[in-house]
């Protein structure tokens, strides 16, 4: 996708569950204030979150990793939910607030890295947002 709203948010045409996969860098561009990844469309049913943290994320005192719709929104992966310190796979991390029911329209998926303490060198992990497409239509 490319990141603008509209056809290029992620459709199956066919009864499947979608996802968007994306990577996060603890040094990448903007993190601290929501990271740009991919769009989910319009009507898409959020059923759960997996994160697999390949490299821990290791500033001195706090790690937290959070992915939301909007760059300030924490309703996919709320801070916490996952465990950014350690290499582990969380999953079916379930959503709240605006990602609970099917989606107004389509929306941006954002994820920020925040930590205090001596800032990290090295971290990265992978998230999968899998969905259900409205194919009702």
């Amino acid at each position: 996708t490319t990141g603008i709203p509209g056809s290029t948010a992620r459709r199956n045409t066919s009864q499947q569950v979608g996802y968007a996969r994306f990577t996060v860098n603890f040094n990448d561009p903007n993190v601290a204030n929501g990271n740009t990844k991919q769009w989910l469309p319009a009507g898409a049913l959020i059923i759960g979150t997996d994160v697999q943290v390949v490299t821990p994320f290791h500033a001195a005192t706090t790690n937290v990793l959070s992915v939301g719709l909007g760059a300030s929104n924490a309703n996919v992966v709320a801070g916490g939910a996952a465990a950014p310190g350690a290499v582990a796979l969380t999953q079916n991390i379930a959503p709240t607030g605006a990602a609970l029911g099917p989606l107004a329209a389509d929306s941006q998926l954002n994820v920020t890295y925040t930590q205090t303490g001596a800032a990290a060198t090295a971290g990265q992990a992978i998230v999968v947002v899998k969905f259900i497409p409205n194919n009702d239509l």
